[in-house]
């Protein structure tokens, strides 16, 4: 008890010390808050998007990411790229060039004031000399933080679509050689596709071999056919040396030489036909070489297909992979992951100027503090009082 009357009573003995330093400090602080320029702010609001995985999956389909603990690092990540120098110094550059300003990095990390609510961000930039500066500042700062994250969030399918654009020009030219070594068996061999080339071959021979047959029966018919006219002729001559009237034995022989003469058109008829039976032997002999080669051909052509076939199904497959990475590495850059609900709006009166409490503060500081110098005065002045004290009882003691 007899302490706290002790500081009591320090306190109360410079209290118009005390009483001093506060009211130096509100009449301080009211004068600078009242006199200081107008200053403005601006509010950007933004919104985190549950995205599904920006890797491009080749094989097997990635998992899902939870959808809170995604929206939760990708709004604490923004957060600490609004704070990025380089980010600001951006932006700061851009405003300058713009506005003819002299603002540097650290001056826009200084106005901003952000924090999050949930799947949104709001954030304010305070303390801005003018309207026009505080919605710009809001506007190209956002945009260069945006830019920079999406391009930052995006570097593993941006790699993904470079590598794939590699691989594709690899597979692309491996295509082209797989089509040229198919060209230049189709050329050697003189054929476009195998089967198809066959398969003519066989119906060719089919309609030589069905030539060949007619041919060969109308050359039997015709030999045929001369027989009986060389027998009705010879008939024909018999009765005529029979014949005692001469005038009828003339007709006889003339009738038969008619028939000799169809009997040797027939042979002639004949004789054709076994020619053309003799060339159709031999095209059905080419024909069937040409068929023997192209069996004989039928593994290595199916090799080469094959390989054009592989070729063409793997540049399909990186061609579709890579579609798929340049729509995501896109979708991501110019929409993904954060999206500005409300874009800031240039403020139509300044921020509203809180007197009343940094005068409060001010005056609880001043009084904190009046308090403190009063007890270091106190103590400065008893230890004051004892060296003099001291000093006299020297001088006695001489």
């Amino acid at each position: 008890m007899g302490e706290l009357s002790t500081y009591v009573h320090i306190v109360v003995k410079r209290l118009w010390l005390i009483a001093l330093l506060v009211l130096v400090t509100v009449i301080g602080l009211y004068y600078a808050e009242t006199t200081r320029p107008p200053k403005y702010q601006a509010r950007v609001r933004l919104q985190v998007l549950s995205v599904e995985p920006e890797a491009v999956s080749l094989f097997t389909p990635l998992r899902q990411a939870a959808g809170k603990q995604e929206i939760e690092r990708t709004a604490v990540e923004f957060l600490s790229v609004l704070r990025n120098r380089k980010v600001a110094w951006d932006a700061a550059r851009e405003i300058n060039k713009e506005m003819g300003t002299n603002l540097t990095g650290d001056d826009i990390v200084d106005h901003l004031w952000p924090w999050i609510e949930g799947e949104f961000i709001s954030v304010t930039y305070v303390s801005v000399k003018s309207a026009s500066l505080a919605k710009r500042i809001a506007d190209v700062h956002i945009a260069k933080a945006l830019e920079y994250y999406r391009s930052i969030r995006t570097r593993n399918v941006t790699d993904v679509r470079i590598f794939l654009e590699k691989q594709l020009t690899k597979q692309a030219d491996m295509l082209a050689e797989a089509r040229k070594n198919l060209q230049d068996f189709q050329l050697r061999y003189n054929l476009a596709d195998l089967q198809r080339e066959a398969t003519a071959v066989q119906d060719q021979i089919r309609t030589l071999e069905l030539q060949r047959d007619s041919a060969e029966l109308a050359a039997a018919q015709a030999r045929a056919k001369a027989r009986v006219y060389r027998t009705r002729a010879a008939t024909l001559r018999v009765q005529a040396e029979k014949s005692g009237d001469e005038e009828r034995a003339a007709d006889l022989r003339h009738q038969s030489d008619g028939y000799e003469d169809r009997a040797v058109a027939q042979d002639a008829v004949a004789a054709a036909q076994d020619a053309a039976v003799k060339q159709y032997e031999h095209m059905i002999t080419s024909y069937q070489n040409r068929l023997a080669e192209l069996i004989g051909l039928q593994s290595e052509y199916k090799e080469r297909v094959d390989a054009v076939h592989r070729e063409e199904a793997r540049y399909a497959f990186l061609s579709d992979k890579l579609n798929e990475a340049r729509i995501k590495e896109q979708l991501a850059l110019d929409h993904g992951y954060i999206q500005v609900v409300e874009a800031a709006r240039e403020p139509v009166e300044p921020a509203p100027k809180k007197i009343s409490k940094r005068v409060l503060y001010g005056a609880g500081g001043a009084l904190m503090l009046g308090i403190i110098l009063a007890f270091v005065l106190e103590a400065v002045e008893r230890a004051l009082g004892r060296s003099s004290r001291v000093a006299r009882g020297v001088q006695e003691s001489q």
